[in-house]
C-alpha cells in the first residue's frame, strides 16, 4: 500500500503540472537559502556584492519547458555542481531573455574558499547562455567588454544588442574611490547604469556610464516605447553617520580634501556639508541664522525612473512624484503659513516604492513591480502594477494592489492576518496574460531559525502562478512549477566555519523566454531640441550637431530651465510664490499672494566622493559623495559670469536658467535669492549624458498646471541665448579657432580632432606588430632623410612572397563626423616581376573588415626601380596618400597596414594621420551667389555658371549675392537675394 500511495503522489504532483501548462519556456534561478539579510544578494540594496556571505555557493540556471519539464542549464553547460563547494562553485542571478528568444544573459559569481580560514575576492560578471531548446546542448561564454574585479550584475540587452546593467564601478574608473558608500549606511553601493558593446575592439572603446548615481539604480528594462524603466534609490541627505559622530566617535568618518588618491585627510570637525537641510537631531546646525525657521530634512524612497537608451532625459516615470506616489513630506520653512505637511497622496492607493519592475507584454504600458520593506524580507512584499505608458500625465496615474495590501509588509502575528498570502518578489507578467512571481509563504521577517553551521530560513521562495480570487486580489497558487521543488546537499567554508545546506532551494528571477519586437522608436542618441530652443542655436548661429560634439569632447551636457518661477501646484511644501529679482516676472497663486519669494540665481551642486569613514589612519575602502557647490573645472570654464556664489547662474528676466554642468557625474540645485540663501531646493539627484541639451519646463515641472493655474512655461529661454552666446566666442588658446570647433582648446598648434597621429618617434610601441610567418622580413624603424624615424619593412631580406606582415592599432573615431586618413610612403620596386603590395584595412571589432587602400608595384613606388637596398634620400622620394574613412566614422576600428611580400625592395611609412576632414573655419564668413528661387526638397547644389562649387561646412551667417554656391540641405526654401543662416561642422570639402 506505501507503493501504491507514492506512485499515486508522483502521479497527482505530474497532472497538476501538466495543469499548470505556460505558453513558453521560464528561466530561472536556484539559490541557497540566505536568511541573513544585509548586502546579501537579494535585498534591495547592497545586493551585487560576490561573497559566499552575500551569495551562497550552489545555484543553479534552470529552465522549465511548457510541458514541466526542468533542465539545469548551468551544469548541462559545465558549470556547478553538489557537495562540496569550492574552487569552480558557482551562483547565479539575473537572466535576461535576447530579443529573438534563442539566448539569455546572466550574471554568475564563481569560486570559493578551498580550505579553512581562506579569504578571496569574488565578483559577479556577465555570461551569455545559448542553446536553450530543450534537445540543444547549452553553451556558455563570458561577455567581453565588462570591467574586471567589479560586479556587474542586472544585464539586459540593449535595441542595437549592446548590453546595459549595473556595476559598482567607480564613476571615473579610479580604484581608490572603489567602493562608492551609499547614502544611507555608507555601505558599498552600485554606481548607477552602465553600457558595453561587446563587439567593440577593447573596453575603452565600448564601455560608458549612462547614470551616476550616488545610492544605485536597480533592475533595468527597455519597455515597448523604447524606454530605458528602473528603480533608484533615492537618498539626497547629509551623512547620519557623521552626525552620529558628532556625540560619539562611532563611525569615525572623516573629511577628503578632494577626490584624488593623495587628498589631505582632515578632521569632520569641519562642517562641508553644505546641502541640503541638516538632518532631524542636529539642533546645533538647525540654530545657526542660515537654517532658521527651518525643517530639518531627510529622504528615502525607492522611485521608479525612467531614460532614453543612451541615458539622457533621466526622469522619474512619467514625471510622477511623492504627491503622485504618497510619501509623507514635511515643509521646509516653518514661518510660511502658505506651507504645509504632505499626507494625503493623490492615488487612492499609494506606494513607497517600486522594486523589480517589469512590463505587460500584452498591455504596454502596464508595468509590474513590488513593494517592499527596505529591510528583512529579501526585497519580497505587496505586488503592484501601474498603467503609465508615455505621454500619459502624473495626475491620471494611480497604483493599483495586485496582492492583498497586508503582503505589503511582514506579519509576525500568530496566527497572521488571513489576508496576508505570503510575500512576492519578481513578478512576471507572461505573454497569455497570466502572472508568475517568486512567492514564499511566512508573512515574517525573515531570520536564521537554525545554526550558524546548518542555517535554515524562515522563506520558500518558489515560483508560482497567481491566481485571482474573489475579493479581486492575487494569491500565489498552492503548486508550484516545479512542483515539490528542486534539491541539492552542498557544504562549504563561510570561512571560519564549515556550513551545510541540504533541502529544497530557493527559486527566484523567472523570466519568459519567447520572442518579441524590439522598440518602434529606440531613444538612442536623439539629435533634437525643442522648437523653441532650436531657435535660439540658429538666432546664435551654433549648429546644434557641432555644439553637442563639443559638449562630448569635454564631458559636459547643458541643463536650461525655462521658467524657474513655475512650480507643480500640488507642492505646497516649499515657497511657490516666486519672482525674479531685479525683473517683474513672478509667478503668483492668487488665493494666497504672500509671502512672495525674490530668487537671483539656480545654484547647481555635484556629488563629490569626499566623505571617509572608519577612520584617517585605517579608513575602509572607498568614499562617500557629498554634495558641494559645482567646482568641475571645465564647465566653470564655459559658464557666463554670475553675480551669484559659486556655482550658481543668473537667472534671466523671463525666469530662465542655463548651465553648462559635469556629465556623468550626479548633480542638483536649489533657487537662492539676493544673499545666496536656498529658497528652494531639489530632492533628487540627477545626472546628463556627454552631450546632452536638456530643457525642463521649470522646477518640479507641472503635472497639468502651476500655482497661478497655468500650463507649463513654452517660453525660449533667454539664459539659453545668453550661454550660446557666451560659448561661441570662447577661444581659449587664441589660435583663431573658438573651442567650439577646437579639438584641441588648450592647444594653439593643433584644432583637428584627431585618432591616430604617428611619427613612429617612439618606434613601433603604439601599434601591434604580426610577422606572420615568423620569419627575418617584420616590420621595424629606420632613420631616413627628410623623415627622422619611419617605418620600414625590408622585402628584399628574403624571398617573401606571398607572405604578409601587418602594423595594427585601434583608432577611436567616435566624436567624428566625416575622417580620413593620410600617410607619407617611400618604396621601390626591384623590377617589374620582383615588387611588393601595400594595402590598408580597416576591421570593425566583430571581425567584418573593408579593404581602403591596395597600391603594388609601379603604381606603388615612388621612385625608379632598385636592386639594392633602397633608403629615401630627400623629401621628393616619399608621396602622401589620402583614404577617406567617413564610412567609419563614428566609431571605433582596427586599422591594418599589410605588406604583402613580393622580394621586392625596401617600404617605408610615416606620418600617419587619421582625423577629422577639414580645418575648422572663422566665425563668419560671407559669400556671395545668386540663389535659384523655390524650394529644394533633396540635397542640393547650387552651382556657378562656370561649374565651380563652393560648400559652407562651418557654422557661419551667410549671405548670398553672386559668383559662389552652397549645398542646401532638404527642405531649404529661398527666394532670390534672400538672406539665410547655414550652419556646418567643418571647413576644407
Amino acid at each position: 500500500m506505501k507503493r501504491i500511495f507514492t506512485i499515486s503522489l508522483l502521479f497527482i504532483c505530474s497532472l497538476l503540472l501538466r495543469a499548470q501548462t505556460l505558453p513558453n519556456p521560464i528561466i530561472f534561478c536556484t539559490q541557497i537559502p540566505e536568511p541573513d539579510g544585509f548586502a546579501t544578494s537579494l535585498e534591495t540594496f547592497g545586493n551585487h556584492h560576490g561573497s559566499t556571505s552575500s551569495a551562497p555557493r550552489g545555484g543553479d540556471l534552470y529552465i522549465r519547458y511548457p510541458n514541466g519539464t526542468l533542465k539545469n542549464l548551468t551544469q548541462a553547460a559545465g558549470f556547478g555542481q553538489a557537495g562540496f563547494q569550492g574552487a569552480t562553485s558557482i551562483a547565479v542571478r539575473d537572466p535576461s531573455v535576447h530579443w529573438d528568444g534563442t539566448k539569455a544573459l546572466f550574471s554568475m559569481v564563481i569560486g570559493s574558499a578551498t580550505a579553512r580560514y581562506q579569504v578571496n575576492s569574488y565578483y559577479w560578471q556577465i555570461y551569455e547562455i545559448t542553446g536553450l531548446g530543450e534537445n540543444e546542448t547549452p553553451v556558455i561564454t563570458k561577455v567581453p567588454n565588462q570591467p574586471a574585479n567589479y560586479n556587474n550584475v542586472q544585464p539586459i540587452y540593449g535595441t542595437d544588442d549592446r548590453i546595459l546593467f549595473i556595476s559598482d564601478r567607480p564613476r571615473n574608473g579610479a580604484a581608490h574611490l572603489y567602493p562608492q558608500h551609499d547614502e544611507y549606511e555608507s555601505s558599498a553601493i552600485v554606481t548607477g547604469i552602465w553600457r558595453l558593446d561587446p563587439k567593440a575592439c577593447s573596453m575603452t572603446d565600448g564601455l560608458e556610464m549612462l547614470t551616476h548615481s550616488p545610492s544605485g539604480d536597480f533592475t533595468p528594462i527597455i519597455d515597448r516605447a523604447g524606454r530605458v524603466i528602473f528603480t533608484r534609490w533615492d537618498h539626497l541627505q547629509r551623512d547620519q553617520q557623521a552626525d552620529a559622530d558628532t556625540e560619539a566617535p562611532v563611525y569615525n568618518t572623516f573629511n577628503y580634501s578632494d577626490e584624488t588618491a593623495g587628498a589631505t585627510k582632515y578632521s569632520n570637525s569641519t562642517d562641508i556639508e553644505i546641502f541640503p537641510e541638516p538632518r532631524p537631531g542636529r539642533d546645533d546646525l538647525l540654530a545657526l541664522p542660515q537654517w532658521a525657521n527651518t525643517n530639518p530634512q531627510n529622504f528615502n524612497i525607492f522611485n521608479p525612473w525612467m531614460m532614453n537608451e543612451d541615458g539622457s532625459e533621466l526622469e522619474i516615470l512619467n514625471h510622477l512624484g511623492r504627491h503622485e506616489m504618497g510619501n509623507y513630506m514635511t515643509q521646509n520653512f516653518t514661518n510660511d503659513p502658505n506651507l504645509h505637511d504632505f499626507y494625503t497622496p493623490i492615488s487612492p492607493t499609494p506606494i513607497r516604492g517600486m522594486f523589480h519592475i517589469q512590463e505587460s507584454p500584452v498591455y504596454p504600458g502596464i508595468y509590474y513591480g513590488i513593494e517592499a520593506p527596505e529591510f528583512g524580507t529579501h526585497g519580497s512584499g505587496m505586488v503592484v502594477k501601474v498603467n503609465a505608458p508615455p505621454g500619459r500625465h502624473p495626475e491620471q496615474i494611480t497604483f493599483q494592489y495586485v496582492t492583498h495590501p497586508a503582503t505589503r509588509s511582514t506579519d509576525d502575528n500568530t496566527p497572521p492576518s488571513p489576508n496576508h498570502s505570503g510575500m512576492y518578489r519578481n513578478p512576471i507578467p507572461l505573454s497569455d496574460g497570466k502572472l508568475i512571481a517568486a512567492h514564499s509563504h511566512s508573512p515574517k521577517y525573515d531570520q536564521n531559525i537554525g545554526t550558524t553551521n546548518a542555517p535554515v530560513s524562515r522563506y520558500d521562495y518558489r515560483i508560482r502562478l497567481l491566481d485571482s480570487t474573489a475579493s479581486g486580489y492575487f494569491v500565489a497558487n498552492a503548486t508550484a512549477l516545479t512542483g515539490t521543488g528542486i534539491t541539492k546537499n552542498v557544504w562549504w567554508w563561510s570561512p571560519d566555519d564549515s556550513v551545510r545546506f541540504n533541502g529544497v532551494l530557493w527559486e527566484t528571477y523567472p523570466v519568459e523566454v519567447r520572442a518579441r519586437p524590439r522598440p518602434d522608436n529606440p531613444t538612442t542618441n536623439p539629435e533634437h531640441v525643442a522648437p523653441s530652443e532650436q531657435a535660439l542655436f540658429t538666432a546664435a548661429g551654433v549648429n546644434l550637431h557641432d555644439f553637442r560634439k563639443f559638449l562630448r569632447r569635454n564631458n559636459l551636457a547643458v541643463l536650461a530651465i525655462r521658467d524657474v518661477t513655475s512650480r507643480d501646484d500640488a507642492d505646497e511644501q516649499q515657497p511657490f510664490n516666486l519672482k525674479v529679482a531685479g525683473f517683474a516676472h513672478q509667478t503668483v497663486k492668487q488665493a494666497y499672494p504672500t509671502p512672495l519669494y525674490e530668487v537671483k540665481h539656480l545654484q547647481f551642486l555635484q556629488s563629490d566622493q569626499i566623505r571617509g569613514i572608519g577612520g584617517m589612519n585605517s579608513p575602509r575602502p572607498g568614499r562617500r559623495g557629498i554634495a558641494q557647490f559645482l567646482h568641475d573645472p571645465v564647465a566653470t570654464l564655459y559658464n557666463p559670469p554670475t553675480t551669484g556664489a559659486q556655482g550658481s547662474a543668473n537667472i534671466h528676466a523671463d525666469g530662465s536658467v542655463a548651465m553648462v554642468v559635469p556629465a556623468k557625474r550626479a548633480i542638483t540645485w536649489q533657487l537662492t535669492d539676493q544673499n545666496n540663501k536656498g529658497i528652494v531646493r531639489e530632492r533628487l539627484w540627477l545626472s546628463a549624458r556627454p552631450g546632452e541639451v536638456r530643457t525642463c519646463t521649470s522646477c518640479h515641472g507641472e503635472s497639468t498646471l502651476n500655482q497661478a493655474g497655468q500650463t507649463s512655461p513654452t517660453n525660449a529661454p533667454q539664459a539659453l541665448s545668453t550661454l550660446l552666446n557666451h560659448i561661441k566666442v570662447i577661444d581659449t588658446d587664441n589660435d583663431g579657432v573658438t573651442d567650439i570647433y577646437d579639438a584641441f582648446p588648450s592647444d594653439s598648434n593643433k584644432q583637428i580632432a584627431e585618432a591616430v597621429n604617428e611619427n613612429f618617434t617612439s618606434n613601433l610601441v603604439n601599434w601591434i606588430n604580426e610577422n606572420l610567418n615568423n620569419d627575418a622580413v617584420a616590420w621595424t624603424t629606420l632613420n631616413t632623410t627628410c623623415h627622422t624615424n619611419a617605418a620600414m619593412i625590408n622585402n628584399l631580406a628574403i624571398d617573401n612572397t606571398g607572405r604578409i606582415d601587418r602594423l595594427r592599432r585601434i583608432i577611436d573615431m567616435t566624436n567624428m563626423d566625416v575622417a580620413t586618413l593620410t600617410f607619407d610612403v617611400a618604396y621601390a620596386r626591384y623590377d617589374a616581376t620582383r615588387f611588393d603590395r601595400l594595402r590598408v584595412w580597416i576591421i570593425a571589432c566583430d571581425g567584418t573588415q573593408q579593404l581602403v587602400y591596395d597600391k603594388a608595384g609601379s603604381a606603388l613606388a615612388t621612385v625608379p626601380d632598385q636592386t639594392s637596398l633602397f633608403t629615401p634620400i630627400d623629401c621628393n622620394q616619399w608621396r602622401k596618400e589620402t583614404v577617406s574613412l567617413s564610412a567609419f566614422a563614428g566609431r571605433a576600428v582596427q586599422i591594418v597596414f599589410e605588406d604583402v611580400g613580393g622580394n621586392g625592395n625596401r617600404l617605408f611609412l610615416d606620418n600617419i594621420l587619421v582625423e577629422e576632414t577639414g580645418a575648422p573655419c572663422p566665425n563668419n564668413r560671407t559669400l556671395s551667389g545668386n540663389i535659384q528661387a523655390g524650394k529644394y526638397d533633396a540635397a542640393t547644389v547650387i552651382q556657378t555658371p562656370n561649374n565651380t562649387v563652393s560648400r559652407v561646412l562651418t557654422s557661419s551667417v551667410v549671405t548670398m549675392n553672386a559668383g559662389n554656391s552652397i549645398t542646401l540641405q532638404a527642405g531649404f526654401e529661398a527666394q532670390n537675394g534672400s538672406v539665410f543662416r547655414a550652419y556646418i561642422g567643418g571647413c576644407g570639402q
